[in-house]
């Protein structure tokens, strides 16, 4: 097999080593815009060309190995295998499912093997965790895999990864096709049920969480961090229902920074050398992990907060009037609103409940009533705050909402372990309340 490497970046090294030491295929030419890195391997007698154009006219491939960035996958792909060139392309596929879809027709139309490289699968502690997973399914009880990095110091100088134009978002189109693929590997096919997106650096995700369910209702958790300060940690935990924890540490026994990178990509030429054998009868993994991300994304994407990240400053309160009694059958009612804006200078009222009022219209009955506080500066106060006194101790959780003396006040319900009053607490007039956003940890 004649192969040509298009993009000579941060993971081209690993496919061109792995190139050398398979006597069943040939260096047939390499391409990249930066003629410096062409250069040594034209000197020793390997064709360069400075664009994929240029690369297909010229005919020395039979196939082509793609590690450019992730949004120049697809048009690239779709050149190659309307020409019967053989792709095997970096992971992500594609950045979008429509993208995907494209470059399977152009694989069909060209009649050439499609095949996506997640190298992961090719690690040799994840086969020996899969050779030790019950031959039921249905005993497997959890599966977690974890994928945390400090991306700076795997990019090596390319750019283009903490770009999400170039990128196509953060961690979970970067690492997520890997780990996604590799909890695949061990349980099947996977449809996502849960995810969260978090620590946001110039539009990138550093950090993300995704929950799936397996074959067979096999719950899969996969987190993602490129956050880490530094070193990282990639792994696989299985649990099973009598009572195992079965894990593979990917980076085990591989001392070096990446060395456990060059016998799985040694897997993944092999691999693909056999389906360009299978011809049409292979089908690529890429479009369905492409469809997971997408998936992943649509759902984190909806949600107003993100893990790790703080959207809004705490807000200080001073009490103006304090309440000492507590009520076992007040009848309040949870408010439909998540969160209420307060201009400056308005005043509203703390109350304690241990009711755990979830829902718009549920009854609050057992309350405790702190008093009432000004609040100095404008403020957003929403479900899910918490709600500190200005000594340092916290007090609870704002649970809701309730507007049975609106438009003169509201009623803020906070969640505590116990009822609290102003007495409880020895509160003063002029003590602090003050109200901070998690942070989605």
């Amino acid at each position: 097999m004649k192969i040509g490497v298009l993009g000579l970046g941060a993971i081209a090294p690993f496919f061109l080593r792995a190139i050398e030491q398979d006597p069943q295929v040939t260096l047939a030419a390499v391409c990249d815009r930066d003629r410096e890195k062409i250069l040594p391997f034209t000197e020793r007698g390997v064709p360069g060309f400075d664009s994929v154009e240029a690369l297909l006219d010229a005919g020395h491939v039979d196939a082509l190995v793609i590690t450019l960035p992730n949004n120049l996958h697809a048009d690239v792909a779709v050149q190659a295998l309307e020409r019967g060139i053989a792709v095997c392309c970096e992971k992500p596929l594609t950045v979008t499912s429509t993208d995907a879809d494209r470059v399977v027709a152009a694989a069909r139309r060209g009649k050439a093997t499609l095949f996506t490289a997640f190298h992961r699968r090719y690690n040799r502690n994840l086969h020996n965790l899969a050779a030790q997973l019950p031959k039921n399914p249905a005993e497997i009880t959890l599966v977690r895999a974890r994928y945390h990095e400090n991306i700076t110091e795997h990019t090596g100088g390319d750019q283009w990864y903490l770009d999400p134009l170039r990128c196509g978002g953060g961690c979970l189109i970067d690492n997520g096709p890997n780990a996604l693929d590799t909890v695949r590997f061990l349980v099947g096919d996977l449809r996502v049920v849960d995810a969260t997106i978090g620590d946001v650096r110039t539009g990138c995700e550093h950090y993300a969480e995704v929950a799936l369910e397996g074959a067979n209702g096999v719950p899969v958790q996969v987190e993602l961090d490129w956050a880490l300060p530094t070193g990282e940690l990639k792994d696989v935990t299985v649990e099973t229902r009598d009572g195992r924890l079965l894990r593979a540490d990917m980076l085990g026994g591989f001392e070096e920074f990446k060395s456990s990178l060059d016998h799985e990509y040694v897997g993944i030429l092999a691999d693909f050398r056999r389906a360009v054998a299978l011809g049409t009868d292979h089908v690529d993994a890429g479009p369905e992990i492409v469809r997971l991300v997408s998936d992943a994304y649509t759902i984190a994407r909806r949600k107003e907060t993100r893990a790790r990240m703080t959207a809004k400053n705490a807000v200080v309160a001073r009490v103006v009037k304090l309440l000492f009694h507590s009520r076992a059958e007040r009848g309040m009612s949870m408010s439909p609103w998540l969160s209420r804006c307060v201009p400056a200078g308005q005043i509203h009222e703390l109350v304690t409940t241990t009711d755990r009022p979830t829902r718009p219209g549920d009854r609050v009955d057992r309350v405790g009533f702190l008093g009432f506080a000004e609040f100095h500066d404008p403020a957003v106060v929403e479900r899910g705050d918490e709600v500190w006194l200005g000594d340092g101790r916290r007090i609870g959780v704002v649970a809701g909402f309730d507007e049975c003396h609106a438009p003169n006040h509201y009623n803020i319900l906070i969640d505590t372990e116990r009822l609290l009053t102003a007495a409880d607490l020895d509160l003063r007039p002029g003590d602090q309340i003050c109200f901070r956003a998690t942070t989605g940890e």
